[in-house]
C-alpha cells in the first residue's frame, strides 16, 4: 500500500491461478479462480492459457458414430463408423480419402475393443470384426462349440461340454460309435436345413453320399456302422450341424457397452448395453471373442436399471448401473477358477446412490476411475472406514453448468494428458489431474480437481491414440467431419479452429475488495496484465461493475515477439525478449462496489495465457444504495 498526497492507493493482485468455479455467485470465488473462463486449460505450470485448436483431417458419412485404432500385425489402422458405413481412415499429408470396408451397418453409436490382433465391433445393431484388412460379421467365422462330448450313438451317456454360441446356430456332438449302430441322435430336433457335415475317424462323410439326416428327429443315419475304437486309435465321430435359436443372435449384435476381464488378466470380452436385457452382460471364451456362451451371462440388480458401463479396479471389474432410486448401482465381480479350472464370475452388491448417466461417460485420470452422473463426475474409490467400494465427486466446480446441460445421456467422455474431458453440445468440460488437488471443507479429507469448459468442439466421439508417451486427440462430429487437435503443429496456427479464431478469455471474480459498503476508484495508473509470452499474442482488457448489464472494453494490447521465420509485418517488433509481459491499462473505472476485470483473446493464430492480474485502487465515500 502506498500513499499519493495524502490518499491511501490500495492494491489488489490476482495469481496463482486454477481453475474455473461455476458454483458461486461470481463476487464469491476465491481470487485464484474464474467465474468466467471459455476456452482455457492449465500450463505445466498451471496458469491458464488457450486451448489448442483443432482441424479437420477427414469427411465421412455422417454422423460419426465411432472412430477406433488398431494394432494389426504390428502395424496401427484407424477405423471409423460414420452413418451406415465402416470405413478405413488416414493421417498425414499423404492420407488420401477413407475407404470404405463395408456398406449397410447401422447408424447407431458404436464401440469396439482390441483383442487376438483384430478389432472387434458392436454397432447396436450388427457385430463385425476388422482383421487388418476386411469388415465382416463374426457369424461368419465364429467359433464353433462341441456341446456333447463322448456320448455313444443313442446320445446317451455323454457329457455337456460347451454351451451353445450365442453368435453364430452351428454346434458340434462326439460320439463313441459301437461298430454296429448307424442311427446316431444328435442333442438337438428340429434342426437348421443347413448342410450336416460329419468326420468318422478323421475321415471326412458327405450327406446325401455317406449318410443321410432326418432334421425333426436330430438323428443321422451312416450308410455304414462306424468302427468301434480299437487300441491306439484316436479320433471319434464329430457331426456338426445348425440349430437356430430365435433372437440368439440378437442378444449380442444389440449390446451397445463392451470391455475386457479374467481371471488375473483380461483375457475375456464382456459386453453388455442391449435394451431388451438392460441389467444383463455376457462374457466371451477365453480369448475369444467370437464366442459368447448362451448360459454365459450374469445378471446384475434388478431389471428395472440399466447396466451403463465398467471400470477395472485392480483384480475387480466394478459394474456401473443407472440410478432410478430402487437398486445399487455399483456392483463388483471377482473372477477365480474352480476345482476344474473353469472361470467363475461372483457378482456382488456394493453401493446405493449415485448411478451413471451415460454409456459414453466412462473415463479415467491416472489410476482414479470415473464416470458421469446426473449430478456430476464420480470416481469409485474405497472407504476409509468400510474398506468397501463407495463414490465420491470430483467435478464440483463445474457441477452446475454441467449438469444443467440436455440431452446429458449422449455425453462423450474421454482421458487425455492426465486429464477427463466429457463434450456435450459442442461444450467440453475438463477435470484437470495435473494440477494440485482441491479439498473442500465439507469433503470430510477427500479432493475435487481443478476444472476448465470449453467451446465450439463439436464431439460427438473420441479417440485418444497413444504411442509411447505421446497423446493424439481426434474427434467425430455430427455432420461427419474426423477432426484432431493440432498438438502436432508448432507453429501459431495451432490456434485455430480449422482457421477461423478462439475466443478465449479468463474473468477475476466481481471483486468488492472486502468492503462492498464502501464506492472505490480504480485509478487511471498502476493496472496491468501480466501475458505469457507467444511469437503473437494480444489481449482485450474489459471490464463490468454492479452497474454493468455487459461489460466494456477499455484497452487492446499485442504482445509479439520477433523470430525470423515468422514475421507479420503488419505488426512488426523487434522485441526479442521472451519473458512475460505486461499490459498497462491506463483507465479510470469510477465509484464501484464490485469491479471484475475480463481478459479476452479472439485472433486467429494467436496464443494467450495470464500469469496474473494487478489493479490499484483508492477508497471513496459509502454507497448510498
Amino acid at each position: 500500500m502506498a500513499r499519493r498526497s495524502g490518499v491511501s492507493i490500495m492494491t489488489t493482485t490476482y495469481s496463482k491461478f486454477r481453475g474455473v468455479d461455476f458454483t458461486n455467485d461470481p463476487s464469491l470465488v476465491e481470487p485464484y479462480r474464474s467465474p468466467l473462463a471459455i476456452n482455457m486449460l492449465s500450463d505445466s505450470g498451471g496458469m491458464p492459457e488457450k486451448r489448442l485448436g483443432w482441424r479437420t483431417l477427414q469427411t465421412v458419412e455422417k454422423p460419426v458414430n465411432g472412430l477406433f485404432s488398431a494394432v494389426i500385425k504390428q502395424k496401427t489402422h484407424f477405423i471409423v463408423h460414420g452413418g451406415t458405413k465402416i470405413y478405413e481412415w488416414f493421417d498425414g499429408p499423404d492420407a488420401g480419402e477413407p475407404k470404405v470396408l463395408k456398406d449397410g451397418v447401422t447408424n447407431a453409436k458404436s464401440v469396439a475393443i482390441t483383442m487376438q490382433e483384430k478389432l472387434w465391433i458392436l454397432t447396436g445393431g450388427e457385430y463385425l470384426v476388422y482383421d487388418g484388412e476386411a469388415v465382416k460379421s463374426v457369424s461368419e467365422d465364429a467359433y464353433v462349440p462341441t456341446t456333447t462330448l463322448g456320448a455313444d450313438p443313442s446320445g446317451a451317456g455323454g457329457t455337456i461340454f460347451e454351451s451353445p454360441n450365442l453368435i453364430q446356430p452351428k454346434r458340434k456332438n462326439e460320439f463313441i460309435p459301437d461298430g454296429e449302430t448307424k442311427v446316431y441322435q444328435l442333442d438337438s430336433t428340429d434342426i437348421d436345413s443347413d448342410a450336416v457335415m460329419a468326420t468318422v475317424w478323421g475321415e471326412e462323410k458327405k450327406e446325401g453320399t455317406d449318410f443321410t439326416v432326418d432334421r425333426a428327429k436330430g438323428t443321422v443315419t451312416f450308410n455304414t456302422a462306424p468302427e468301434k475304437p480299437s487300441v491306439g486309435k484316436e479320433g471319434a465321430v464329430i457331426i456338426t450341424f445348425s440349430k437356430t435359436v430365435e433372437d440368439y443372435a440378437q442378444k449380442v449384435y444389440k449390446c451397445r457397452i463392451v470391455t475386457s476381464y479374467g481371471v488375473g488378466t483380461s483375457d475375456r470380452v464382456v459386453i453388455s448395453g442391449n435394451p431388451d436385457f438392460p441389467n444383463r452382460d455376457w462374457t466371451s471364451g477365453l480369448n475369444d471373442p467370437s464366442y459368447f456362451p448362451d448360459l454365459g451371462y450374469n445378471l446384475v440388480g434388478i431389471e428395472a436399471t440399466a447396466i451403463m458401463g465398467y471400470h477395472r479396479i485392480g483384480e475387480y471389474l466394478a459394474v456401473i448401473k443407472e440410478d432410478n432410486g430402487q437398486d445399487s448401482t455399483v456392483f463388483i465381480r471377482s473372477a477365480s477358477l474352480d476345482s476344474d479350472g473353469n472361470a467363475v464370475f461372483k457378482t456382488s452388491q456394493s453401493i446405493a446412490g449415485v448411478g451413471a448417466v451415460s454409456m459414453a461417460g466412462f473415463a479415467s485420470i491416472l489410476d482414479e476411475q470415473l464416470f458421469l452422473s446426473g449430478t456430476g463426475v464420480y470416481a469409485i474409490t474405497s472407504s476409509y472406514l468400510t474398506a468397501e467400494q463407495i463414490v465420491q465427486n470430483r467435478s464440483y466446480y463445474i457441477d452446475p453448468k454441467l449438469t444443467a446441460e440436455p440431452g446429458l445421456e449422449s455425453a462423450q467422455a474421454v482421458s487425455w494428458n492426465g486429464s477427463m474431458l466429457v463434450s456435450v453440445n459442442g461444450h467440453v468440460y475438463i477435470l484437470d489431474g495435473r494440477q494440485n488437488k482441491s479439498y473442500r471443507p465439507q469433503s470430510q479429507g477427500d479432493f475435487v480437481y481443478e476444472c476448465y469448459y470449453w467451446e465450439n468442439v463439436p464431439a460427438v466421439c473420441w479417440l485418444n491414440y497413444k504411442t509411447g508417451a505421446s497423446e493424439t486427440l481426434y474427434f467425430g462430429t455430427d455432420d461427419g467431419r474426423i477432426c484432431r487437435f493440432n498438438s502436432d503443429i508448432e507453429t501459431m496456427e495451432r490456434y485455430a479452429d480449422d482457421g477461423a479464431a478462439i475466443f478465449a478469455c479468463w474473468a477475476t471474480k466481481a471483486d468488492d475488495d472486502d468492503d462492498v459498503t464502501v464506492l472505490k476508484t480504480m485509478i487511471k495508473k498502476g493496472n496491468s496484465v501480466t501475458i505469457k509470452p507467444y511469437l503473437r499474442s494480444s489481449a482485450k482488457i474489459c471490464f463490468r461493475t454492479e452497474r454493468d448489464a455487459v461489460d466494456w472494453q477499455a484497452t487492446y494490447g499485442t504482445m509479439d515477439i520477433f523470430d525470423w521465420e515468422d514475421i507479420d509485418f503488419s505488426r512488426f517488433t523487434f522485441n526479442a525478449n521472451e519473458a512475460p509481459q505486461e499490459i498497462l491499462f491506463n483507465t479510470k473505472v469510477k465509484k464501484y462496489k464490485r469491479l471484475q476485470i475480463i481478459i479476452k483473446n479472439d485472433a486467429v493464430n494467436e496464443g494467450f495465457g495470464i500469469y496474473g492480474v494487478t489493479k490499484h485502487y483508492v477508497n471513496g465515500n459509502f454507497a448510498k444504495r
